[in-house]
C-alpha cells in the first residue's frame, strides 16, 4: 500500500467530460504544515492551484494549472527566516500507468507526464510536485546582499566555460604546469 500524500485531491477522470472542467484545490492549514515539513520549509501559509482540465481520451488528462503559494524559508546567506510568495503556471499530462513510457533522454520542451493508477488523478500531489520544482534552490531574502560570484548569470557561466575550454586546448599539461608554478 502506498502512503497518502500530504496534500491529496483525487479526481475521477470520468468526471472531467469531453468539454473539460475548471477546478480549484487548496491545502488546509494542516496539509500546509505537512507540505512545509516535506519540502524543508519553515512554513507554508497558503497553497492553492486553479486547474483547467481536459480529457484527451484513453484516460489521458491535460492539466493547465495556475499555482499560488505563500511560505517562509531560510535565507542561505543570513540564515534568517523570510516570507516569500510564488505565482506561476504549468502544464502536466496525467497518463495511465499502463500507457506511461519513461524516455531515456528527457525532452526539456515536452509536457511533463505523471503516471497514475486506477481511475483518479491526484491534483493536490501535482501541485506539491510543481511547487517543489519551482522553489529557489538557494533562497535569499530580498534585502540580503549576495557575495560576488555566489550566483552566476548565463553570461558568466558561458565566459568561464570558454576560458576553461581554451585552457584545455592550450596544452594537456597546462594545468599541471600551473600547479607546479611553471608556465605551459
Amino acid at each position: 500500500m502506498t502512503e497518502k500524500p500530504e496534500f491529496s485531491r483525487p479526481l475521477a477522470v470520468r468526471r472531467i467530460g469531453t468539454l473539460g472542467t475548471d477546478m480549484t484545490v487548496e491545502a488546509t492549514p494542516d496539509e500546509c504544515q505537512k507540505v512545509a515539513k516535506r519540502l524543508g520549509l519553515q512554513d507554508v501559509a497558503m497553497l492553492r492551484c486553479r486547474y483547467r482540465l481536459k480529457d484527451d481520451g484513453r484516460g489521458t488528462v491535460t492539466a493547465e494549472g495556475a499555482l499560488a503559494a505563500r511560505f517562509t524559508q531560510t535565507c542561505v546567506v543570513s540564515m534568517e527566516a523570510f516570507e516569500d510568495v510564488m505565482a506561476g503556471s504549468f502544464v502536466v499530462r496525467f497518463v495511465p500507468a499502463s500507457q506511461f513510457v519513461e524516455a531515456d533522454a528527457p525532452d526539456m520542451d515536452a509536457i511533463d507526464e505523471i503516471p497514475y493508477e486506477g481511475q483518479d488523478v491526484d491534483l493536490g500531489e501535482a501541485v506539491v510536485e510543481q511547487f517543489a520544482l519551482d522553489l529557489e534552490p538557494y533562497p535569499h531574502a530580498p534585502d540580503v546582499i549576495l557575495p560576488p560570484g555566489l550566483i552566476m548569470d548565463e553570461d558568466e557561466v558561458e565566459r568561464r566555460g570558454v576560458e576553461e575550454e581554451s585552457e584545455k586546448k592550450a596544452s594537456p599539461f597546462a594545468g599541471l604546469a600551473r600547479w607546479r608554478g611553471g608556465n605551459a
